[in-house]
């Protein structure tokens, strides 16, 4: 029995530790902002249930061009999956600085108008692993803090190389 308790401390220990090294006791920056520029993406579109084998696989994609592209992984998501019962539409891939480059066999790209009125939250050195779990609701209470009324289709999650990550949950 002593043996159990020390090994359930030993366990709680190493999982308190990888918590704070993947950066999960960090919080994130949240703004009220206007895009200033627009923001080209290179992806693939998706509509259907989250939970489908289809929906994994347009990650793996967008991961292995992210070599050859060089860009931030991103997903726009079109509506809140909440309300949609787990029905999303979706473009999953990357964020591009320009449209000049030559995409894999499927992508395509996509234009983000730039004067998006966004609440963005932002985190740095964070595991995209954790990343989600801390913006989402960050930026969720910002909304209801401001008393602002979100637009419920336009999500976008950027995951940038160097453990930066942002969201922009769309406002009117």
């Amino acid at each position: 029995m002593r043996y159990l308790f020390l090994a359930i401390i030993l366990l709680t220990l190493v999982a308190a530790g990888t918590y704070v090294y993947l950066g999960g006791t960090r919080e994130p920056k949240v703004s009220l902002e206007t895009t200033a520029a627009p923001l080209y993406l290179a992806g693939q579109p998706f509509h259907g249930a989250v939970r489908g084998e289809a929906f994994g696989q347009l990650f793996r994609q967008a991961k292995d061009a992210q070599t050859r592209l060089h860009g931030d992984l991103a997903n726009l998501y079109l509506n809140d999956p909440e309300s949609a019962h787990d029905t999303i539409r979706a473009f999953i891939g990357l964020a591009l600085a320009d449209t000049a480059q030559a995409l894999p066999a499927g992508f395509r790209y996509r234009l983000v108008p730039a004067g998006q009125r966004v609440i963005a939250a932002r985190l740095r050195g964070v595991s995209y692993l954790l990343s989600p779990n801390k913006l989402y609701p960050a930026a969720l209470e910002a909304i209801k803090a401001q008393k602002l009324a979100q637009r419920g289709d336009f999500y976008l999650e950027r995951f940038g190389t160097g453990d930066e990550s942002e969201v922009w949950i769309g406002v009117k």
